[in-house]
């Protein structure tokens, strides 16, 4: 009893609107957003009138979601939810005139069981009577307090009803997009192509999983991204640290003079760390919540194809497959955090009437630098050997800066000893690096 206590007591917080902590009900009933966040229709129709209508964001993820017809219905209700009301006004039930009635007597009385064959809440009375028909012997007649996750996904399946004829949909139509009762097959989809419930929702889960698949994929892209911005941090920081260094050196040098200087600069230099972490700080949190939103969704995604609810699928198909192809688009993720590495360059002391030093700025990316020249794969012996090395910024561009610093080892690939390179700085990115392979 304490895990159906445990089961019911997950269920009933799991079926509150995040807004007002109110449980889902018939005439409030749950609605999914385009994020694939579900609160109830009070909450969002209000939320809409606040808004000025046309459309709403997400209470919890701020997306933003279309509403032009300002009609909070038309959105996809969260059919799950639907069925888990009732089973928990069901179990909570106790005979009072707000009870569930007794789906054979009509009776509203406390119901204790349930029929899987006939889908229906039972008191106790006509659970007895259930078990002794001789037709209705062979039916699964289940303790609500004894409920399962497993139980409660069989219950929302089984609900799913035709409006049309109140029968259990039993058939798929596919050019339709609907499920369909037999009433139906027969006498309105004669000469479409019909197939199974269950025909029709591997066909669908089958295309959810392809779609979940490609959405994964971008997440490896993601976690890549945010990689190389931690590598970008980690080498600000260290020049930040070395600028730091070296300003403290030039300090000390000129003890009285430079003192004000020091804390001038050393504020510049702090100011910038701060925009800097804090730049960083938003761009890895918005990597992370993209991480975050694409799992949350994939979640969703998982919960209703384990559901294996067909009319569920199809209910939320659109908005899922809209979210979904978001989320599948080529991450063009816009690293924005400027991690431009500093240096703190000191002047001779006779320039110490103008400044002590200043502080110069990199943009040049270690891991993006280039090089070309057949010098680079080719050489003549006892001839001189040329090739270029281009420095780019974390955008793939060509830059420059004064306290860049190239440095380029050749062995010779006989007697492995380190051959001379002269390195000409073109002063704008370019490095013309000459070498003369041995005689």
């Amino acid at each position: 009893m304490a895990q159906s206590r445990s089961f019911f007591g997950d269920v009933e917080r799991e079926l509150e609107c995040s807004v007002c902590q109110e449980q889902f009900s018939e005439t409030n009933e749950p609605k999914i957003l385009k994020c694939l966040h579900t609160f109830c229709r009070s909450c969002l129709a209000a939320w809409l009138r606040q808004q000025g209508g046309g459309a709403l964001t997400c209470p919890t993820c701020r997306q933003i979601t279309e509403c032009p017809s300002n009609n909070i219905s038309n959105l996809p209700s969260n059919l799950f939810y639907k069925h888990m009301v009732d089973i928990v006004k069901a179990y909570s039930g106790q005979g009072q005139e707000d009870s569930p009635h007794c789906g054979n007597c009509d009776e509203r009385k406390s119901l204790k069981f349930y029929c899987a064959d006939c889908n229906h809440f039972l008191c106790v009375d006509c659970a007895g009577a259930h078990r002794k028909m001789k037709a209705l012997s062979g039916h699964q007649v289940r303790e609500i307090g004894k409920f399962k996750p497993s139980d409660a996904r069989d219950y929302a399946r089984r609900g799913n009803v035709c409006k049309k004829h109140n029968d259990e949909v039993r058939f798929y139509r596919d050019q339709c997009v609907i499920c369909i009762c037999r009433d139906c097959a027969i006498l309105d989809h004669r000469e479409h192509n019909i197939v199974s419930l269950d025909n029709g929702l591997q066909k669908k889960k089958s295309e959810i999983e392809n779609k979940m698949q490609e959405v994964q994929a971008n997440v490896p892209l993601l976690k890549i991204k945010k990689e190389f911005l931690e590598m970008q941090r980690i080498r600000m920081i260290k020049s930040v640290e070395q600028a730091t260094e070296e300003i403290h050196s030039a300090a000390e040098q000129n003890i009285d003079f430079i003192r004000q200087h020091e804390l001038s600069v050393t504020e510049r230099l702090m100011k910038q760390k701060e925009t800097f972490d804090a730049a960083f700080s938003n761009t890895v949190t918005g990597l992370d919540e993209k991480l975050v939103e694409i799992e949350s969704r994939l979640d969703f995604g998982r919960e209703i194809l384990q559901r294996n609810n067909l009319t569920e699928i199809l209910n939320v198909e659109e908005v899922l497959e809209q979210r979904f192809q978001e989320l599948m688009e080529p991450c063009e993720f816009n690293l924005k955090v400027n991690c431009s590495a500093v240096k703190y360059v000191v002047n001779d002391l006779s320039s110490l009437k103008d400044s002590p030093g200043k502080l110069v700025t990199t943009n040049t990316e270690p891991s993006l630098t280039m090089v070309d020249g057949m010098g680079l794969t080719e050489g003549v012996q006892g001839e001189d050997c040329t090739f270029t090395v281009i420095t780019k910024d974390s955008q793939g561009n060509k830059t420059h800066s004064e306290i860049d610093r190239v440095e380029v080892n050749i062995q010779s690939a006989r007697t492995k000893e380190t051959l001379k390179v002269n390195i000409t700085n073109s002063q704008d990115g370019c490095y013309k690096v000459s070498y003369k392979p041995e005689a």
